[in-house]
């Protein structure tokens, strides 16, 4: 059928009902053939009024894209914990063996042996995978590793001259070795010719063609806190729900973590709290969270201010809390891979970003993206044992990045940052708190109120800026 069969159509439909048709409302139903879906704009509503605007059509393609169950996937594992330790060794073991496995799927790797193996080798090349358990240098300035697996441990001189400019090995961390052996009579080295980490494959995203569905992401909304931006998280909220045609697309939206301020998390904290008591905090945001269409999936992941256990990884929220919100919100466990339309999306609060501003070269609060491409590098969420992260001793090590994500998305510190590493997009996602005093000490200022959208179907990364009236884009 013609297009202008189709309108004649359709302008024949609306007036035998005795409705008027927008210009805007017709061009939106042909473009999108839409013809077939007309029925279901009869509302009583615009029965009573007679008259379809643009965005009546709008809302019609929104609810039509209602996602379904089976259109994503939520496994939450079962997370045992202990304290003994035999609990602690069954932790780090399960991250060398996971970060082993990667590692030798590298070519670079192809006839590795284990650490005894290598010590004992009658050749002088030698490969193999080791956990870092002490970072030093010799005396001539040369870096020493010691890194071990489940039988034996090694040193492995990497000579200055080879040191790579700002390369960092951080204790803990699981490396592969290419090498040759040391001479003589002692305990044998490894002169290293080439560092293997985990890493992720390089990648090339493409455009497939199909419309734009987005997933958003926000963090540390800290509702109940006396700096919370009310205002401009309802503003975000209000776009959600209008008419504009990137807000029409938006399919899920991903809050991680620090969703509310709590209480206790650090002394005389009740000061800055407009919203002392924990249940009426998450009342609130439950309230406001309200408003956001029921065709919009919404996942929320705990943080370090949030009523779960600090350590990591954090489970669920209760079911008390989870009762509060309408039933198109999903709670999951800290940290967690979401499964979207056939992309991966792995959600994580990110207290361990604290550790690695500290220690790799170039990072830093205002520029956070280092830090989060060192995780990806590395394929661990918190390769750093005994610092600023507390880790419980799981049996699996939930931190190691087994799948490759499509899309990374973290917070905690109230940065703002998106890049691309090796094919993957990230975020260091957008807080809803304004500067607080411990930042005021730190030097700091966050960059508040933006909300960031991937389109799963192309490259595409928009950013809505809701400190102003006007959206940017």
């Amino acid at each position: 059928m013609s297009d202008q069969s189709s309108k004649n159509s359709i302008l024949e439909f609306f007036t035998e009902k005795g409705i008027l048709l927008s210009p805007n409302a017709l061009q939106i139903i042909i473009k999108r053939n839409l013809g077939n879906q007309v029925m279901n704009l009869l509302s009583p509503d615009i029965i009573e009024s007679g008259y379809l605007s643009e965005k009546d059509v709008l809302n019609l393609m929104k609810r039509s894209s209602q996602p379904h169950v089976e259109e994503y996937e939520v496994n939450i594992q079962d997370v045992t914990v202990g304290s003994s330790v035999e609990d602690f060794r069954g932790y780090f073991v399960s991250r060398f063996e996971k970060l082993r496995k990667i590692i030798l799927t590298s070519m670079s790797m192809l006839g590795s042996v284990d650490i005894e193996s290598a010590r004992k080798s009658p050749e002088r090349r030698v490969k193999t995978v080791g956990m870092i358990s002490s970072v030093g240098t010799t005396k001539n300035g040369h870096l020493k590793l010691t890194i071990e697996d489940l039988k034996d441990h090694m040193d492995v001189i990497i000579m200055k001259d080879k040191i790579k400019q700002g390369e960092v090995y951080l204790q803990d961390e699981v490396i592969g070795v290419v090498g040759s052996l040391s001479s003589g009579s002692g305990r044998r080295v490894i002169f290293a010719d080439e560092i293997v980490r985990p890493d992720t494959p390089s990648r090339i995203v493409d455009d497939n063609g199909g419309e734009p569905v987005y997933v958003a992401s926000l963090s540390d909304i800290h509702v109940g806190s006396k700096e919370f931006r009310k205002d401009e998280f309802r503003r975000m909220i209000k776009w959600i729900k209008s008419s504009a045609e990137d807000s029409q697309q938006l399919k899920y939206l991903i809050l991680s973590g620090d969703v509310v301020d709590g209480i206790g998390v650090y002394p005389n904290q009740e000061n800055d709290l407009d919203i002392v008591n924990p249940t009426e905090q998450y009342e609130l945001l439950a309230e406001l969270i309200s408003d956001i269409p029921p065709d919009v999936m919404v996942f929320v992941i705990p943080g370090n201010h949030d009523v779960v256990r600090i350590p990591e990884p954090q489970p669920v929220f209760s079911k008390k809390i989870g009762s509060m919100f309408p039933p198109n919100v999903v709670m999951l466990p800290n940290p967690y891979t979401l499964h979207l339309e056939k992309k991966r999306i792995l959600v994580y609060h990110g207290m361990s970003l604290n550790d690695m501003i500290e220690l790799i070269p170039g990072a830093s609060f205002d520029t956070v993206g280092p830090a989060i491409e060192a995780l990806l590098k590395r394929r661990h969420l918190a390769p750093v044992y005994g610092g600023k992260t507390p880790l419980i001793p799981t049996p699996v090590d939930h931190h190691v990045i087994e799948e490759v994500p499509d899309i990374f998305i973290t917070g905690h510190v109230h940065s703002h940052a998106v890049g691309w590493y090796r094919g993957i997009r990230y975020v260091n996602s957008s807080t809803w708190q304004s500067q607080t005093e411990f930042q005021k000490i730190m030097n700091f200022s966050p960059n508040p109120s933006i909300l960031t959208l991937f389109d799963l179907n192309s490259r595409t990364t928009l950013k809505r800026d809701f400190k102003k009236r006007e959206v940017l884009n």
